[in-house]
């Protein structure tokens, strides 16, 4: 009987823990500090990169800041691409 209430708190402590609060969405993160960078120049004698593999990265649509102190976004924000 003592194994199973061991048992039994120890995964308790652990739902418990995975479960507490979590201030990841509060502080910044890394990649909001990135940028555009400039494109690739290809040195002479290679074969130049193919454009249609670029990825195109869309505007995200504009949106409210979160208030503080809420919780994450469960859902990316919406985007939309340019048609060409």
């Amino acid at each position: 009987m003592t194994v199973i209430r061991i048992v039994v708190c120890v995964a308790v402590a652990a739902f418990l823990t995975g479960c507490g609060g979590n201030d990841a969405c509060e502080k910044p993160q890394p990649y909001q500090a990135s940028y555009e960078g400039h494109r690739i120049d290809v040195p002479e004698g290679l074969d130049p990169l193919m454009a249609s593999r670029e990825l195109k990265i869309p505007d995200a649509s504009p949106q409210d800041l979160p208030a503080e102190g809420s919780p994450c976004l469960e859902l990316p924000p919406a985007y939309r691409s340019t048609p060409k």
